[in-house]
């Protein structure tokens, strides 16, 4: 997890593959907002509490990765061609410009009357 922050974070989220009670302590006493899913154990299943905390941060999680969903399958777009950095960075930037367009499509047709 180390590699993927970059020291300017104001928040960290992640599934319960992240999760550290070590790390989670580290991270809120700088300051660092965690918002990582509980995990329970063999010996100490999720509380009422932790599982209402995962449905929450399951909900925001799931906002940003709906994009990924449009992309994938509404288009099909499943890997990167090797066409070159440039090209596929513009191939992907542009894929996502519009899947943002095509889940906004409703309120823009509501705006144009």
């Amino acid at each position: 997890m180390d590699d993927l922050l970059h020291g300017e974070e104001r928040a960290v989220y992640g599934d319960k593959a992240y999760a550290n009670t070590g790390k989670s302590q580290e991270f809120e006493s700088q300051g660092i907002e965690w918002h990582v899913d509980r995990k329970g154990t063999k010996g100490h299943p999720l509380t009422q509490k932790d599982k209402d905390w995962n449905h929450q941060q399951n909900r925001t999680r799931a906002k940003g990765e709906h994009a990924f969903l449009v992309v994938k399958h509404l288009w099909g777009y499943r890997k990167v061609r090797y066409k070159g950095l440039l090209k596929n960075a513009a191939q992907v930037f542009s894929i996502f410009a519009l899947a943002n367009l095509y889940m906004v499509r409703k309120d823009l047709l509501m705006t144009r009357g």
